[in-house]
């Protein structure tokens, strides 16, 4: 398989799932560090949404040229196995900002 590195966006499996989550074939981007991407069979990931809302766990994002949203509040961690294709790459200030909404969440 290709090297699955952070700041990429790939389409991914993401079903089964259940509740309220995130699910279908849907584009992810990589949040785990490259370290653990190359050493786990799993990989952390931040699924994006056309369907954007303004709520503080959003962070947006451009896929392909289409406004898209990092739907921090459904971050997984996913098998190496589920991922499709990769679709493109997250710009530096687009990464900040999902690093800065990361630390958010995550700090307690």
């Amino acid at each position: 398989m290709t090297k699955l590195l952070v700041g990429e966006i790939w389409k991914v499996k993401l079903y089964p799932v259940r509740g309220s989550k995130q699910d279908g074939i849907r584009p992810c981007l990589i949040v785990s560090p490259n370290s653990m991407n190359s050493a786990l069979q799993a990989i952390i990931v931040v699924p994006l949404t056309t369907s954007t809302k303004d709520w503080p766990t959003r962070v947006n994002v451009i896929i392909m040229d289409k406004k898209s949203q990092a739907c921090i509040e459904h971050i997984r961690s996913v098998s190496k196995e589920r991922f499709i294709e990769r679709l493109g790459k997250a710009s530096e200030v687009e990464m900040a900002s999902i690093r800065k909404h990361l630390q958010a969440v995550f700090a307690f």
